[in-house]
């Protein structure tokens, strides 16, 4: 299984609801669907799995640009440390 991003839109915020695994393969899909949003966009990744290095790297991106997660699990939260730390840091 690769993702399946599902929109809804609360009161608040447009959220973007991302489950399973993030692969290159499926970045340009987030990333399309975030960009079709405008507003206040929440990513909710209670039940995403796992994202490679170009999945953390969109993921980075989204963050950089205002997403709001929800749900992020330790384990991705670990990956998204490493990824802002500087290489050798």
């Amino acid at each position: 299984m690769a993702i399946v991003i599902t929109r809804r839109d609360d009161a608040d915020a447009h959220v973007l609801k991302v489950d399973g695994f993030l692969s290159a393969e499926d970045a340009d899909e987030l990333l399309r669907a975030w960009h079709e949003m405008t507003g206040r966009r929440v990513l909710d990744l209670t039940d995403l799995r796992y994202a490679d290095r170009r999945g953390v790297g969109v993921l980075r991106e989204l963050r950089g640009r205002g997403a709001r997660f929800v749900g992020l699990s330790p384990y991705l939260g670990l990956l998204l440390e490493q990824a802002d730390r500087p290489p050798g840091g």
